[in-house]
Order: C-alpha cells, then structure tokens, then sequence
C-alpha cells in the first residue's frame, strides 16, 4: 500500500514540475530538450531518468537506413533506448544539436521534423533528419515516438526546408 502511495505521489509531482516548466510546454523545446540531455562531456552520465520524463512510458524509437541498396529499419522501446544511452560511445563525450526544424500543430498532437548534427569524442560528426510525434495530455507536451535517419553524404542530401528554423 505504501508503495503504491509513494508512486502516487511521484507521478502528480512530475505532473506538477511538467505543467511548470516550460519545456513541457512547447513542442519544439521538448525536441531540443532530448538534445540537450543526450550533449554530455568525457566521463559524464547522460540523466536516464530525467529523460524518460520526456517520452510517453510507451514511446518507441526507430532508426532508418540503407543497406545493400535496401531500407532498413531498427526499432527500440524507451527502456531498450535508454540502455543504449549507458553505452562508452555516449559516456566518452557526444554533443548534438538541431540545424532547422518544421513544426505542426493541430489539437493536442505535434509533429516535429528536425536535421541534426551530431558530433562523438573521437570528432566525428554525422548529420540527419529526426521526425518526432508529440501529443499533449495532462497538461504538457510528451514524445510519443522517435523515428531518425542518418545522412550518407554529410547532409548535402538533406532537404533545404528541414534545414531552415522558423
């Protein structure tokens, strides 16, 4: 019973820390919110558990690529996502950050397309696009979904509107 009080609890503060901060609050500062949690120095944590507040319990994460000439496709649950941020590629230092963004809104559900750069510690850098489906309940916004692809010429691929920011 105590447990379940106590989880009670937890969850109307997380509500209540939400609904006041405004990150929670607009659906693109949600997607560079993830940005800023992941961007860590050599020998720091990335914060797991701050960034499971961001995403629905039951959000998934996909990667899209190419190989062979074929498309290919990699899909994680938050848990499974979360392991790999733990990972030495991560906890050596890694940084990204958003190039430009689309953003639609429509009654309580988002859409947020963003390239990105990101860079590793060992320099080197990769660019893509990042498609997020955010919803908005409880009185914040929460990523329901993450589906990403990698650029395979150093993003001189990647189309001019995902490049621009409004």
């Amino acid at each position: 019973m105590k447990i379940g009080v106590s989880l009670t609890v937890l969850f109307f503060a997380v509500l209540t820390y939400a609904q006041d901060n405004p990150v929670f609050q607009d659906a693109n500062a949600l997607v560079r919110e993830t940005q800023r949690v992941i961007s860590v120095i050599p020998g720091q944590k990335i914060d797991t558990a701050y960034f499971r507040t961001l995403f629905l319990p039951t959000a998934h994460f996909s990667v899209v690529g190419q190989e062979n000439g074929e498309y290919m496709q990699e899909t994680m649950s938050l848990d499974e996502f979360l392991l790999t941020l733990t990972d030495d590629y991560y906890t050596m230092g890694y940084h990204e950050e958003g190039m430009g963004e689309i953003v639609e809104e429509y009654n309580g559900m988002a859409q947020v397309i963003q390239s990105f750069e990101g860079k590793d510690s060992e320099g080197e850098t990769g660019k893509g696009v990042g498609s997020y489906q955010l919803i908005y309940a409880n009185g914040r916004w929460w990523i329901a979904n993450m589906v990403w692809t990698m650029s395979a010429n150093d993003g001189k691929d990647i189309p001019a509107k995902y490049l621009r920011n409004k």
